[in-house]
């Protein structure tokens, strides 16, 4: 492995930045703390990695034992650098190290907390063979992007089976085998309104509430069920105003008998 390749890998400008809209509102609430830290101020920059070195180096060694590749990466690697260290985060990114044989099947056994499922399948492009230690291809590999793609085609295709939009206003949705047209609106966005309290001005925060056809409940905004609307309608801040069950003829005229 080359000796500057954490250099490659890390030293790239930062993208972004996390939390930068809840940092702006504590630096501009003038009720708020006297002072703020910069990064509490401003919020926080992402990584910006090139992992594509150590991708083609790591799949440059398919065939080699895996001892002597880490070993090779550790020599080039000074653990008390923590932008050196941080090379041996993303290893597993790329390589499945710790790999098991159950009913003659491949599995991972390490434990994963970021972005694959615990199923003990093989998410990574290389793994290391449990019975030679030798850097295989995950010939079941897919990239995530792929992967998304599929997910996206998949959840698109069982929305087309329950739901149609006719406009925005208005949706065809199957509920308990039965098609019913559903008008939707806008849920009403939150209105402030001062009022003195013991001779204190006070802001009180307003929300019209809405009852859901579909979901047969009051909702409002930043109520804690955005995820379920959307998921519903397809956007968040949409509800059901009415719906009605389709006639025969208009089941027909829909493509939907």
């Amino acid at each position: 492995m080359r000796e500057d390749m954490y250099k490659v890998i890390v030293e790239r400008p930062r993208r972004g930045q996390s939390g930068y809209n809840a940092a702006a509102r504590r630096r501009n609430d003038f009720d708020g703390p006297a002072s703020l830290g910069m990064r509490a101020g401003y919020g926080y920059r992402g990584l910006n990695e090139n992992l594509a070195p150590l991708r083609r180096y790591l799949r440059a060694q398919v065939g080699r034992p895996w001892n002597k590749v880490f070993s090779e990466i550790c020599a080039g690697i000074d653990g008390r650098n923590t932008v050196q260290q941080h090379i041996r985060q993303h290893i597993d990114d790329f390589i499945a190290t710790k790999v098991g044989l159950r009913d003659g099947k491949l599995i991972d056994l390490a434990q994963r907390y970021r972005f694959w499922p615990d199923d003990g399948a093989l998410h990574q492009e290389l793994y290391v063979d449990p019975r030679s230690g030798l850097i295989r291809i995950n010939k079941w590999y897919r990239a995530w992007r792929r992967e998304r793609l599929e997910d996206v085609k998949r959840a698109l295709a069982d929305i087309a089976t329950r739901r149609r939009t006719i406009d925005k206003d208005t949706q065809l949705h199957l509920l308990e085998r039965i098609w019913f047209q559903v008008t939707t609106s806008v849920v009403p966005p939150a209105r402030t309104r001062e009022v003195v309290v013991k001779g204190r001005r006070v802001t009180h925060t307003i929300r019209d509430k809405r009852y859901d056809a579909i979901l047969r409940r009051e909702v409002w905004q930043d109520d804690g069920v955005e995820d379920e609307r959307e998921r519903v309608y397809g956007v968040r801040n949409r509800y059901g105003v009415s719906k009605r069950q389709l006639s025969k003829r208009e089941l027909v005229a829909y493509g939907l008998r």
